[in-house]
């Protein structure tokens, strides 16, 4: 691999792309999810866990609840290939 192609598949692996994964996987049932059970369900740290939930909410594929540590999927067609592509590219340098 080479230039470009390299530096996407290097930002495609990685803790941040593995959070979103855990988390995602968390949320695809559609209730409403505590983020401080989350973490304690996948044994990391609470900001990360509100890193992940932020960056979801920010790309529009989960939304938060009433209270501020609640969040579920949103109702689109939002998959975890998009949330991991949107990753990769808010990732890259820019020129």
């Amino acid at each position: 691999m080479r230039g470009e192609a390299r530096d996407e598949a290097a930002n495609m692996v990685g803790a941040k792309p593995m959070l979103l994964w855990y988390v995602w996987i968390r949320l695809v049932d559609g209730a409403w999810h505590r983020l401080d059970e989350i973490s304690k369900q996948l044994r990391l740290p609470s900001n990360a866990i509100e890193w992940a939930a932020k960056f979801l909410c920010d790309k529009g594929m989960a939304e938060r609840g009433f209270e501020e540590n609640e969040i579920r999927l949103s109702r689109g067609n939002a998959r975890l290939e998009d949330a991991v592509k949107a990753l990769s590219s808010s990732a890259k340098p820019s020129k």
